[in-house]
């Protein structure tokens, strides 16, 4: 599979549930890791612990699905997963069973029988799923997502 190319990919979903706290996370570990360098401790062990939680930060802030050229991509904090559109047979929502409230997440159905469980969903838990959107815009963004598959088939 071709490398994605960082500058056509547009990001579909908003930022995670913890999205603001990994911003934060992510300010706070710059502006200790400059303040560091300023005053010259180059050899401090706090700067691995900085560059370590700020990268997590960062991976988690990069969660949600991304539409690059013809492909959909799902990006975890430590994963990515990148599915050709034409090899989509639909986008659903389904509820999930034995889930505590009321939660809808989104699936991809492929066209040689697998499915993809995404991490975008509509829940009233906070954390569960990790990229929470309402119904409404749910909606939206399979409607906009089959667009592009009918498009790239």
């Amino acid at each position: 599979m071709a490398p994605l190319a960082v500058g056509r990919s547009q990001r579909l979903t908003p930022l995670p549930a913890l999205g603001p706290l990994y911003l934060v996370g992510l300010v706070i570990c710059v502006i200790l890791f400059v303040e560091a360098m300023r005053d010259g401790r180059y050899t401090d062990p706090m700067l691995i612990g900085l560059v370590l939680l700020g990268g997590g930060c960062y991976l988690g802030v990069q969660q949600g699905v991304y539409l690059v050229g013809d492909r959909v991509v799902l990006r975890f904090p430590l994963a990515r997963t990148a599915i050709p559109l034409r090899d989509v047979r639909a986008f659903t929502i389904r509820h999930e069973d034995g889930s505590l409230g009321d939660k809808r997440v989104l699936w991809i159905e492929l066209n040689d029988g697998g499915e993809f469980r995404t991490h975008v969903g509509v829940s009233r838990n906070l954390f569960s799923p990790a990229v929470r959107v309402p119904f409404e815009k749910m909606v939206a963004l399979v409607e906009h997502l089959d667009q592009h598959r009918r498009q790239a088939s």
